[in-house]
This record gives C-alpha cells, structure tokens and sequence, in this order.
C-alpha cells in the first residue's frame, strides 16, 4: 500500500457538498427505509450503499488491489476491456468492480470474470465511504468516464491509493455544467496521478477545469477497442439458428433505442419489407423496461412480435424480435445486414456505432451523437457510416444501397478497417497503472501549476 498523502485544504465548495449530502441523506433515509420495508424493493444493494462490503470476497493473496468504478451499463463494457489487460499486465494486481445500477451489477455478473467480485457503490458521504474503504482497501482506485463522486475521490486518495481517471470523456454539456464548480473539480482532478482522456476535445475540457496537463494523456476509447476485438465468426451462425434466420435472410437491427424511436422506425421497416419481404427486424431498447411499452406500440401497429428468450427457447414465429437480456447486442450484431443506432433520432447522445462496424456493417444514426461524435467522424471520414434526419430520409438510404449492394460493401469494408484501427487503447491506458505501480513518484492531493 502506498503512503498516506497530506489532504488539501477543503475548497468552500467542498464544504458544502458534504454538507447537502448529509442534509439531504438525514431528511430522506427515513422515508426511503418506509418504503423499502414494505415494498421489498432494492434491498439487496443497501447494505452495501452503507458501506457494508464485508461479504465481498477478497482476493487476499495478491499484493495489488484496484477498484475500478464503473456506474453505468457502458462502463461496465469499458471495464472488461481494461480487466483483461490489467491481467496480462499486472497478474499480481486483483480486481473489484463497484457499479450505481442494478443493470450494471446484473451485467458485470454476466460479462466480468468469476474472480472479479461486484458491489454497489457506497453513498458519497465521508463515513460510508471510509466504511468501505477500511474493508476493500484498494493500492488503486479507478475512476471511468466522468464518473466522479468527490468524497469516494478525496478519501480513497487519503487512503493511500493511487487513483487514475481512464477513458475519460467530456461533452460539451456536462463542461458547461462542471464549468459552474470549477474550484472544486480542479481540487478532485488534482489527485489524479493520471487522465486518460478519449480525445483531443476531451484533454481540452479537462485542462480548462484545471487538471494538470503533464499528468494527462490522449489514449483513446477501449470501449471501441473491445468491439473490435471480441468478434467471434462462428457467432453470426450461433444466433441465426438460434432465432432460426437463415444465412441469406436479411436483418435489421436497431441497437439501444429510447421513447418515440421505435413509432419512427416502424415506418422504415415497412418501407424495406416492401423490397425484403422476408426481412427480420430486431429492436434492442436501451431500457428493458420500456419492453412492455414497446409490445404495445406493435400490437397496436399490427405487428407480430416476440422477445428474444421466447423466441430462443419456441422458435422465432414473428417479424420482430425483441432484446429483453442485458449484453446480447453486441452479438446480436454480427447477423445485422443493416444497422441503426438509437438515441441519435431523439437527443439522447447517441450509443457506440463501432460495436457494429466491428462486424463490417455500415452504422446508420440520427443527427444526436454528441456522446460518439469521435466514433461518428471515424465512420465518416471512411464513408462507413451515414447521418440521417428523419425517418424517411434513413428508409431513403437503406433502400438506396439495397439497390447497390457492390456500393454497401465497400462501405462494410470501410467500417471493419475503421474498428481494427482501434486496437490498443486498453493496453496503453493499463500500461499507465503499470508504470505508477513500479515508480516512486508521489502522488499528492495539492494541485499545481505547470
């Protein structure tokens, strides 16, 4: 374990953090221990937002220990990427995930090694965290994203972590939002012993909040590194006969979908039904609980429908299938002749156009990928990957190179080149853990100038 650091001063702003947090945590816990006591709901997790992690089982034999932070669904998929590099890198280092939601605790027990153990994150409030902090005690805690809660940041580095921020990313809108507490997030970038940010655009964000520039690097996404490294040929066999599509049978499928996409897209799948007559339409909403919302627009329009289990374990008898598991899409992909990417139609951001293009499929998408925009001008510059403004105008295109096939293909060859070229990110931001681990630079929580 490294040494302990000296703390900061506390920023006002800091202050008052932890002062709302305990307000509010003192005014509602009472009614939400009501509510859990008679609805039975999310009790699984509250323990451990209490900091009570003792069941989590410790690897005790490796001299390494990182946490690794990963709140969303998204992280999650970023965290098996850099998982399994840190085990070619660092076999003497164990792993634990923490995660915010319970889709991403079911995810991780899906997609994460057996021997990595998953929690949820504790409350943000100093007791709770140094709870869990006093059983986990991480050598290393990793940050994903902007996932940064400050008394997780500032007390894991009193600890005496090393903490890292990997995969970093910034849009536009969340800097102007952070830009209003800039004191404090330049405190919390401070005790980063390293940033590796997405892209050129993120490093810029993050320097004008105040991290320091010699401490950051431009690594790019592992996300997309794991999209194209985990295509496996025999899974497009896998899943056809699965959902008993056979080989020649075109499919569209439309990956992580939010309100009002579907009503738009049903219209362009009855435009290409009038051309693909046999064609299979999979819908992969972004939220497995909208599914019932879903079934009922279809109904409703006369289409047939079926949810991906039903359909694995009766055999398929509809047009369309619907992804009810969490982590099938990326697979799913692979028996995609078309693709769109969802939360692009409706200003959601946008989701990762390159776990598609990682199979040779051109990505369709909406004018809203402020979140992918990297991914997006990837695809792009490539001609492997078309923005559309309205429904029409993306039955417009799909039925334009239906026409074409020789053009599609060159555009299928243009995505694959674009997710090949993106190997390597996980290892390089890995690497950064590595050299930290095995020098004798000394992090510290006090911020400075260059």
């Amino acid at each position: 374990m490294f040494s302990r650091t000296e703390r900061a001063p506390l920023s006002l702003l800091y202050t008052l953090y932890q002062f709302c947090g305990w307000l509010f945590f003192v005014v509602v816990s009472p009614f939400a221990c009501v509510y859990l006591a008679f609805s039975g709901k999310h009790r699984q997790g509250l323990r451990q937002r209490f900091g009570q992690v003792e069941e989590v089982q410790l690897d005790e034999d490796k001299p390494v220990r990182i946490w690794m932070h990963a709140s969303s669904v998204g992280e999650i998929q970023v965290a098996k990427a850099l998982i399994s590099e840190i085990k070619r890198q660092l076999p003497e280092a164990s792993i634990v995930v923490s995660t915010g939601h319970r889709q991403g605790l079911l995810m991780a027990a899906n997609q994460l090694p057996d021997d990595v153990p998953c929690f949820f994150a504790p409350l943000d409030l100093i007791g709770i965290v140094n709870r869990t902090l006093k059983t986990i005690r991480p050598t290393v805690y990793v940050c994903l994203e902007t996932e940064l809660w400050p008394n997780i940041i500032r007390q894991a580095q009193q600890h005496g972590a090393k903490l890292f921020l990997l995969n970093g990313r910034l849009s536009a809108r969340s800097y102007d939002g952070y830009r209003r507490i800039k004191s404090l997030m330049q405190d919390l970038l401070a005790c980063f012993t390293r940033i590796s940010v997405i892209q050129g655009d993120d490093a810029r964000r993050f320097r004008a909040l105040g991290a320091n520039p010699a401490r950051m690097r431009i690594l790019g996404n592992a996300k997309y590194d794991q999209s194209s490294s985990r295509t496996d040929q025999h899974l497009a066999a896998h899943y056809r006969q699965r959902l008993n599509i056979h080989r020649q049978q075109p499919v569209l499928v439309t990956g992580s979908t939010h309100t009002g996409e579907e009503a738009m897209l049903i219209e362009v799948f009855r435009s290409l039904q009038r051309q693909l007559p046999d064609l299979v339409w999979i819908v992969a909403p972004r939220h497995l609980r909208r599914l019932t919302e879903i079934e009922k627009l279809f109904a409703d329009q006369g289409l047939a429908s079926m949810r991906l289990q039903q359909s694995q374990e009766q055999g398929r008898r509809a047009e369309v299938i619907m992804v009810d598991t969490m982590g099938e899409l990326a697979g799913l992909y692979s028996v995609a002749t078309y693709v769109f990417c969802g939360g692009s139609l409706v200003e959601r951001g946008g989701h990762n156009v390159l776990e598609a293009a990682a199979w040779g499929t051109p990505v369709f998408y909406g004018p809203h990928m402020a979140d992918f925009a990297d991914a997006k001008a990837l695809l792009e510059a490539e001609k492997a990957g078309f923005c559309v403004k309205t429904p029409q105008e993306l039955a417009s295109r799909l039925l334009y190179f239906i026409a074409r096939p020789e053009e599609y293909a060159v555009a299928g060859r243009g995505a694959l080149k674009v997710a090949r070229r993106q190997q390597g990110s996980a290892k390089k931001q890995v690497t950064l853990i590595k050299e930290a681990l095995h020098s004798i630079t000394h992090s510290s929580c006090v911020y400075s100038t260059i």
